[in-house]
């Protein structure tokens, strides 16, 4: 018969305690039982491992079992099995007396435990602690108090699998020193002790250095760090500013942080930071700098970050882009949703830091930041936090690992990651949103909405409309600069400029062509086909390109006998009846279509930019002209290929046409960005509700 695994086990004893320890929590302050029950498994662990039948701390706990198998309190012996026991050479925590256990202090509050004899007998039957795994019971159990709502989140607790992920990513070794500025309960050093450790053997606990910002978390994280195998470990209360001014405790050759998101600090003026003073109200990047600071030659640090840390603007956008050029960044990792859920819905990213780049990535790879988009992995039960796989935890360190070993090599996995340079990034502004380096090969539909999810696209949406405004504004500047000659434009009959007749203005003038679509007799209606090559009316033509929307098709052996009035990369497509001055310029993806009976096709010649063209044609001065001189009625205007010829266009040269053009690209482009963002926030608005009230 198989016996069940390690993990199986430990399950089992947590949902036994767990199943002793729920009666008792209605009407009590419940705020301590979890340092008690950590206590607990600390003796009961330590009572196996360590005690002989003639030990006192041994009788007195055996003791408390039988007395609380029976119904009598057994808290009296309970106290004196571990006041003995911490006298022992080898307890783990000597001064646990000054953790302000409540059962221990003998105060008024000790005595108001009264699930002790409850979980005392439920940790006594099969299986036991010892076949289970303290270490294991230990950590099953914190995760339980938090997934109940028994205790806020924040710094307090950080999911096992996202705790693993930033171990195997940082990789400690025995010898290293490792430190955790905001450890909350002590999780990621305990998982460090274990991976360096393995299943036996304890640690030094001068090898670790933990700090809390939280006061009641200190006994939570010593106790923590003792059932995980670490000795006498000590933990105390501090902040960034504070950790950063106390440069004598030494150098860590490992961080591994959760610290808390947003957070103010006072006296944030006080340091002289490597990267730049970060904003008093928000210490995201005080605690990646203290991070970095305080490693060695050789350190690494993996820190868990919120996602606007990556793209937030003004003085943290500086201290960013001079962490990226002075080689602090080795990689970001974007995890999925709801992993800290049901505290928190928000994705988080893992920053991954190096004193030194160029001591783990290979020589040339200096410059060179991993992108790894995970947002995708995981799984999601019904009211259960999204929880990722071994296979998948596997799959994003050992790209990571297998990225420093070889940047070319493995960098690239479609969708998932990507290997880029400090000049890409900051050509995107220093920005470090995963999604601008990764590219997935297809979207996957959203199977729930996420408003905090969507609020931070609408936070993106603003700020990429903002520099697209920058953009636009620079664009429009260098056109009134080289308009600033006061020489005026001459006004050319579009006919002479396709014709080639401008050798007056410009050297080798060549000739281009305007073509009216074909009649109606060579494309009928019953030519036209499912699928083939698509025919290009006025009606597909948009502000800024074409819409595929209605398009209609021809067949390929069809198309190859219309093939003067096939468009070619390069091409303006006008609108010869409807709304007048409606264009696109053909790009790749037109290249071989079909001009159709209502469209012209302009070929210019060298001297005249389409994109220059397309925007004069839209303008209202092009549009008053044309419409002046139209024929048919109100609604179905229309224009003879020769009034299109006689259309006086203003002729700079072509480098004032490709600076206007350019302009008027961008500011196409920040329309697209606005429209985006108005229907984002229409979006919002009418999922709101859904989005904030839960599901029934």
């Amino acid at each position: 018969m198989e016996t069940m695994g390690a993990e199986s086990r430990a399950a089992d004893v947590v949902d036994r305690l767990w199943r002793a320890y729920a009666p008792f929590q209605r009407g009590r302050n419940t705020f301590g039982d979890l340092t008690s029950m950590l206590a607990i498994l600390m003796l009961a662990g330590f009572v196996e491992s360590a005690g002989e039948p003639e030990d006192e701390f041994v009788q007195r706990w055996t003791r408390a079992v039988s007395e609380a198998r029976i119904g009598i309190s057994p808290l009296m012996d309970l106290r004196s099995a571990m006041r003995s026991a911490s006298r022992h050479p080898h307890f783990p925590v000597p001064d646990i007396h000054k953790l302000d256990v409540e059962f221990l202090d003998g105060g008024e509050a000790s005595d108001d435990v009264p699930w002790v004899a409850a979980f005392l007998t439920a940790l006594t039957q099969r299986p036991t602690l010892a076949e289970a795994g303290l270490s294991e019971v230990g950590g099953l159990l914190l995760e339980r108090h938090v997934q109940e709502g028994a205790f806020s989140a924040g710094e307090f607790y950080t999911p096992r699998e996202v705790v693993r992920l930033l171990v195997e990513s940082a990789s400690p070794q025995p010898g290293d020193r490792i430190l955790d500025p905001a450890c909350g309960t002590g999780s990621m050093l305990a998982a460090a002790a274990q991976h360096i450790a393995g299943a036996a053997g304890r640690i030094d606990g001068d090898s670790f250095e933990a700090h809390a910002t939280d006061r009641s978390n200190p006994r939570l994280a010593t106790l923590n760090l003792a059932i995980h195998g670490v000795d006498q470990p000590v933990v105390d209360t501090s902040d960034p500013v504070s950790l950063f001014l106390r440069r004598g405790t030494g150098l860590a050759d490992r961080v591994l942080s959760n610290p808390p998101f947003n957070q103010r600090v006072e006296d944030i003026h006080a340091i002289d930071w490597p990267f730049g003073q970060p904003p008093e109200s928000n210490a995201n990047f005080a605690w990646l700098q203290l991070a970095w600071a305080r490693l060695s030659e050789d350190g690494l640090a993996t820190v868990i970050m919120p996602p606007r840390a990556t793209w937030s603007s003004g003085r943290e956008a500086e201290i960013r882009k001079r962490m990226i050029a002075g080689g602090a960044l080795l990689g970001i990792i974007a995890l999925p949703p709801n992993l800290f859920a049901p505290h928190t819905s928000i994705p988080v990213h893992i920053w991954v830091l190096a004193r030194d780049k160029s001591r783990h990535l290979p020589t040339g790879h200096a410059n060179d930041v991993l992108f790894i988009d995970a947002s995708r992995l995981g799984t999601q039960l019904p009211r259960r936090p999204r929880t990722l796989t071994a296979e998948e935890l596997g799959h994003i360190s050992s790209q990571l690992h297998a990225w420093q070993r070889s940047p070319q090599a493995t960098a690239h996995e479609p969708g998932f990651s990507r290997s880029v340079t400090h000049e890409e990034i900051l050509m995107h502004d220093g920005s470090l949103d995963p999604r601008l380096y990764v590219y997935a090969e297809r979207e996957q539909p959203a199977t729930a909405l996420d408003m905090s999810r969507t609020l931070d696209e609408l936070d993106r949406c603003g700020l990429a409309t903002s520099k697209s405004s920058v953009s636009v504004r620079k664009s429009f500047t260098m056109c009134q600069r080289l308009a600033r000659s006061g020489i005026e434009h001459p006004r050319v009959p579009l006919r002479d400029i396709v014709s080639g007749a401008t050798a007056d203005l410009f050297e080798d003038s060549m000739p281009g062509l305007l073509l009216a679509g074909p009649s109606g007799s060579l494309i009928r209606a019953e030519d036209y086909v499912d699928a083939g090559v698509p025919v290009v009316m006025p009606k597909d033509l948009t502000g800024n390109g074409f819409s595929e929307a209605s398009i209609r098709y021809i067949t390929e052996q069809h198309a190859e006998g219309l093939e003067r009035f096939r468009l070619r990369r390069g091409d303006v497509v006008l609108a010869r009846r409807g709304e007048l001055g409606r264009c696109a310029v053909v790009r790749e993806e037109q290249h071989g279509w079909v001009c159709g009976t209502g469209c012209f096709v302009l070929r210019p010649p060298a001297e005249l930019d389409a994109d220059y063209f397309a925007a004069f044609l839209r303008s209202p001065e092009a549009r008053e002209w044309l419409e002046a001189r139209s024929t048919g009625s109100m609604a179905m205007k229309t224009v003879s290929r020769n009034v299109l010829g006689e259309l006086p266009v203003a002729l700079p040269d072509l480098g004032t046409q490709q600076a206007i053009a350019d302009a008027m690209t961008r500011l196409d482009e920040h329309e697209r960005l606005l429209r985006e963002h108005l229907a984002l926030t229409q979006k919002i608005r009418s999922d709101a509700l859904k989005g904030i009230l839960p599901s029934s």
